[in-house]
């Protein structure tokens, strides 16, 4: 009985099948020539619904298949160009519709109202997306809008791409969202609260620039249902379970046109960390990089304390709190003022176990260590962000913006290394503290004269960082220069304090020619100055003695001085644009130690150059090359001696010389709205010459780095691909990211060459229906091939993946996803690990409460594993997981 049912089934299938006609046709303009990415919506013109859309390709075409023996009103619309309508009568014949010429129209605005309907809208460089026409329904928040979008990803970090790209700026209702951060907007802003996501390409926030910048920059612009706006709206949840597991998050939004308000609250021991120390670095106040546009690079150390940022469930306790507060408000039309403040603090209790083969210690008799690791972190940090941005014209724009960090990270660890080769073992605590903080300003001026634009820059940063590291250990840690007191337990504590200032300044002037030919002159200088100071002590951090060796106490004034000259030529002939351009630079870096004083000048030719050719407005190629200069900070020229962990020391350089760095891009897109088809790739070669690499020497099972510029060259080669394809009911996705890179250095005197080389392809199949299931299928390999002196390893990692959302009875939402993993070491022991999750949601219709009842980690999956590659050794990671939990949660929508 079934199969004669499903057989009829198929026969019904296959007659509406039969009843399909292909209606095609051609879209031009009064130049006769074909109009791409014009707007098609076929309508039933007996109730207006719509019953599909579409878009013309490069020529012009367009092609539906539609039911025959009907009516349908067809509507187009084109920017620039007059909407029209035409009414077709289909019978059961396939129809050509030839040519159909649109009128040219100069108000542009009339396009709105026609295409208001269209799930996509195209408008230049704006591509608008209708949200209801891509969900389900059972979405939450902007990431799970975003993913179903074609040509949208979320990377592993939160981070938008488009086409490729990453997103730099998120908008809602064209202001920015907490310094634009596409992480946090994802997380936060509620999906009924969508009308549109807006891509805005060749984005530029600074009206006299748009069309001179080859930054090619993307944007979002979240535009919010007519409902949300000039009133509160946001969501309040909170979950409870066992064993004393909690989750609480609340967010609530208020948009005007002259005012918005965002407020956001987090509170949970979930492993689900709203803002990490990853996403505190990220955070950069939105400022543009001055010296890095001409070819400068000024590597500062950063405050992270080498420990594993935003670990989430990777640990068998996370605790997070987190707040935050976003406004911009507008009391003149051409005046704007607008802010954020962040605060957080997370506490994350992490053990896990660590085999680490060393490059060239097996040289001396063995090489592999394993170490077991108990490590507790707390990070505190606070941002905040004040602006005023004044534009009494199209013509000028003028910005302030103020930017403060600060932060309290605490790293204390319980270590047990062992070496079996040589029958060693030890015994060791460590503790990591920093409380850095920093003040950045910015002011830009920019002016049209004319057709030219003169443009000013200022930028002061003012960064202060005192990392303090303790440690004791059974076995005596190192040998000379230290000289121990106590031999029974062997106590080390170093404090450091690094006073950076930096101030910036850059003129430019674009002389434009005409519509196709511009030039940019630029002249800047950067100017860094940083305070070091070093001390070693031996005791405990509140009684140490200072050791008397005077490489152990480091005192350094450092400066780095750049003045820079630029000329840049932009041209477009017909599809191509170049845009070859050269920045001189004159170098002088001084540091005064020891009582000596060093100073050195350099003068470089940077250049560098754009090719870009448009296929078409959805299809293009651009080509980039960049040579640019790297300097290293104070940190890597000073003459003394510091901890750099438990088995390590590192000595500074202050004969390093800078290196040079070539970059050649090739990136690919096609985002092909006719059959709904995304294609972008990319390839990047980079070659650092006179590469500052750490060399490293072993003395017994002791490693002593110091910076080096490397004989020969690195050499980093990564390539990506990304293709999806939407049908009606069903999206195809794959991806592909090769990274290779060599790197040289030393090891115990003698020339060494790392090797990585880096392998990931993903596959996936999804779902979209309406009033089904859906299902989403991945599975994604992934290889890591390491190589240096005689040390080799691969591992490899297959992981596939389903996730099921399920509508029961329109009130209940079912949602469940089951991943696996089979990691290891080809011809060795593998690992397996899987999770499986599952959640029931209730929420009656047109009700703000929702009920629920969520099970993670239903496997009770206890680890999970990682692999890298340092400067000598390649390590593997067994990392505890939070253990399987129960939640029930409650929400409600403002």
């Amino acid at each position: 009985m079934k199969f004669r049912l499903m057989l009829l089934g198929l026969l019904m299938s296959l007659g509406a099948m039969a009843q399909k006609v292909n209606v095609r046709g051609a879209l031009i303009g009064s130049d006769q020539a074909g109009l791409e990415m014009a707007n098609i919506l076929v309508l039933n013109p007996d109730d207006s619904s719509m019953v599909t859309y579409g878009f013309s390709n490069s020529e012009g075409q367009f092609r539906f298949q539609l039911e025959g023996n009907k009516q349908y009103l067809f509507k187009f619309s084109y920017l620039g160009y007059k909407p029209q309508e035409l009414l077709v009568v289909l019978n059961s014949e396939d129809r050509d519709l030839g040519k159909i010429p649109l009128e040219e129209d100069s108000e542009l605005l009339q396009q709105v109202e026609v295409v208001e309907e269209m799930p996509i809208v195209v408008s230049g460089d704006t591509i608008s997306y209708k949200a209801d026409a891509f969900t389900t329904g059972e979405e939450k928040k902007l990431e799970d809008v975003i993913e179903k979008l074609p040509g949208f990803e979320i990377d592993e970090d939160g981070q938008v791409k488009v086409e490729g790209k990453t997103v730099e700026k998120v908008l809602v209702e064209g202001k920015e969202f907490f310094d634009g951060d596409s992480k946090v907007a994802t997380k936060n802003i509620p999906a009924d609260a969508i009308d549109k996501v807006q891509v805005l390409r060749n984005y530029e926030e600074i009206s006299p620039l748009q069309g001179l910048s080859s930054d090619d920059r993307i944007a979002l612009n979240i535009k919010l249902k007519e409902g949300k706006k000039n009133l509160w709206f946001g969501d309040a949840e909170a979950k409870v379970g066992d064993p004393e597991r909690y989750y609480a998050h609340g967010n609530a939004f208020y948009y005007s046109p002259k005012a918005s308000f965002n407020f956001i609250g987090d509170l949970n021991n979930i492993g689900q960390a709203a803002f990490t120390a990853r996403d505190y670095f990220r955070f950069s106040g939105g400022f543009r990089n001055l010296s890095s546009r001409s070819g400068f690079n000024f590597n500062f150390a950063q405050d992270d304390l080498g420990i594993p940022l935003g670990l989430n469930n990777r640990a068998d306790e996370v605790t997070g709190r987190f707040g935050a507060a976003n406004f911009s408000y507008s009391p003149k039309k051409n005046l704007t003022l607008s802010g954020f403040v962040i605060g957080s603090d997370n506490v994350v209790s992490s053990p896990y176990t660590t085999s680490r083969t060393y490059i060239g210690l097996d040289s001396i008799g063995g090489g592999v260590e394993q170490l077991t690791t108990e490590n507790y972190q707390h990070s505190t940090a606070a941002l905040a962000k004040f602006s005023v941005t004044y534009e009494p014209s199209k013509e000028t724009y003028l910005n302030y913006d103020v930017f403060l960090k600060v932060s309290d990270q605490l790293n204390t660890s319980r270590l047990y290394s062992s070496f079996s080769d040589f029958n060693f073992s030890n015994n060791l605590g460590t503790q990591e503290a920093k409380r850095p903080w920093s003040i950045q300003q910015n002011l830009e001026f920019f002016r049209n004269q004319g057709e030219n634009v003169f443009a000013v820059e200022l930028q002061h940063s003012r960064k202060y960082q005192d990392p303090r590291f303790a440690m004791q250990s059974q076995q005596q840690p190192f040998g000379q220069p230290f000289v121990f007191l106590d031999t029974n337990m062997y106590r080390l504590v170093q404090t450091r304090e690094v006073l950076s200032e930096s101030l910036e300044g850059r003129a430019s002037y674009y002389w434009v020619l005409n519509g196709n030919n511009h030039f940019e002159f630029n002249l800047g200088t950067v100017y860094n100055t940083q305070d070091y100071d070093n001390r070693l002590a031996e005791g405990e951090v509140s009684d140490a003695v200072e050791f008397a060796n005077p490489l152990l106490q480091n005192t350094v004034d450092f400066s780095l001085l750049d003045g820079f000259g630029g000329l840049h030529y932009k041209t477009k002939l017909g599809k191509l644009t170049f845009r070859p351009g050269v920045n001189f630079h004159y170098y002088q870096v001084k540091d005064f130690q020891a009582g000596t004083e060093d100073v050195r000048d350099y003068q470089v030719l940077l250049p560098d150059a754009l090719l870009r050719y448009e296929f078409s407005s959805s299809k293009g190629l651009d080509l980039r090359y960049n040579m640019s200069a790297q300097f290293n900070d104070v940190n890597q020229i000073m003459d003394g001696v510091i901890l750099r962990s438990y088995n390590s020391l590192f000595t500074g350089n202050d004969s390093l010389d800078f290196a040079r760095v070539h970059n050649v891009s090739l990136f690919y897109r096609d985002f092909n709205l006719f059959n709904f088809t995304t294609l972008f790739a990319g390839v990047n070669y980079s070659r650092s010459l006179d590469p500052i690499n750490n060399a490293v020497q072993y003395i017994g099972l002791q490693q002593v780095f110091s910076p080096i510029n490397a004989n020969g060259y690195n050499e980093n080669l990564s390539g990506f691909g990304s293709w999806s394809k939407k049908f009606k009911y069903i999206r195809l996705e794959s991806r592909v990211n090769l990274n290779y890179s060599t790197v040289n250095n030393e090891v115990n005197g003698r020339t060494n060459v790392n090797n990585t080389f880096s392998k990931n392809y993903s596959g996936e199949i999804g779902t979209n229906f309406k009033k089904w299931p859906n299902i989403e299928l991945q599975y994604r390999y992934s290889q890591n091939d390491y190589s240096g002196a005689r040390s080799n390893s691969v591992y490899t990692n297959h992981s596939p993946s389903v996730e099921v959302t399920a509508v029961i009875a329109s009130d209940f939402v079912l949602r469940a996803d089951y991943s696996y993993n089979n990691y290891g070491n080809p011809g060795s022991t593998r690992t397996v690990y899987d999770f499986l999750n599952a959640s029931l949601e209730y929420q009656k219709q047109d009700s703000k409460w929702l009920f629920s009842i969520q099970a993670l980690n239903l496997l009770n999956t206890t680890f999970i594993r990682e692999d890298a590659l340092s400067a000598n050794l390649i390590s593997t990671t067994a990392y505890n997981v939070l253990p399987r939990y129960l939640l029930f949660g409650v929400r409600y929508d403002l």
